[in-house]
């Protein structure tokens, strides 16, 4: 193991199992979940329950692929996507003064603390734009035939 391996192991299980963490709860209750995502004000009705639906099996799907070596360059290309939106949807929502569940880990009654949401979600972002750098990297590199 070089001393990137090891790095590169643990940023793949921390969003692995934060998006693991993320799409269980809202599986269990995609209800609640519309409800959490009707709080934005963006979309309602039909359209917010199948995002309820569909988001959270998408979470669990990325973030094993993350952790399957032909999955995981998909998947953070699709991890960094997600990422961009949720930080844009939790800085609309903050502008706006909404003060929502933002759904995030499931159902909660907490306030939402907007400067946080979008801290840790840009965190998350950086640490997946190095797994994906490194995956391209690594795609690049030519394997030496010894």
């Amino acid at each position: 193991m070089n001393q990137r391996t090891i790095p590169l192991l643990i940023s793949r299980l921390v969003l692995a199992w934060v998006f693991i963490s993320a799409g269980l709860p809202k599986v269990q209750d995609p209800v609640a979940f519309s409800t959490s995502i009707e709080g934005y004000r963006l979309i309602s009705g039909s359209p917010a329950l199948w995002t309820a639906i569909i988001l959270p099996w998408l979470e669990l799907i990325i973030g094993f692929g993350l952790l399957t070596p032909w999955l995981r360059r998909a998947s953070a290309c699709i991890m960094v996507a997600l990422l961009c939106l949720f930080i844009t949807l939790h800085g609309s929502a903050w502008t706006r003064g909404l003060d929502i569940n933002c759904g995030c880990f499931g159902k909660s009654t907490d306030s939402p603390e907007y400067h946080w949401l979008i801290l840790r979600n840009l965190v998350l972002l950086i640490i997946t734009i190095f797994i994906l750098r490194a995956s391209c990297r690594n795609k690049r590199t030519p394997k030496s035939s010894n």
